[in-house]
């Protein structure tokens, strides 16, 4: 069964590195919500599979992760975060705060 994403998704171009065991492979980040992400990679994955994320968020902020692919249509596919540090979720959170402020007020 598919889970549903309880966030709005947030576009976003990133390209990052995720591993999956000893094997990793670069990805794109499309968008992302405060517990999930959509990205775009050649790294083989499944449903279920625990992988590793990092990209930049900001120059300022990376994010470093553990997801569970949730969804799969390759290239692309849908992940949850599992695991993160408390500070790179206050990143998340504050950046995609910070997105919804601008688009709100059209600056």
């Amino acid at each position: 069964m598919n889970q549903k994403r309880e966030f709005f998704r947030v576009a976003i171009e990133r390209i990052g590195q995720i591993a999956k065991g000893a094997e990793t492979a670069s990805c794109e980040v499309l968008d992302l919500t405060e517990k999930g992400f959509q990205l775009r990679t050649d790294l083989p994955a499944a449903m279920g599979d625990s992988l590793e994320l990092e990209f930049p968020l900001t120059k300022e902020a990376p994010v470093q992760c553990t997801v569970e692919v949730t969804y799969v249509a390759s290239p692309q596919l849908g992940a949850r975060i599992t695991k993160i540090s408390p500070e790179h979720q206050q990143c998340l959170s504050q950046f995609i705060e910070q997105l919804n402020v601008l688009n709100l007020t059209g600056f």
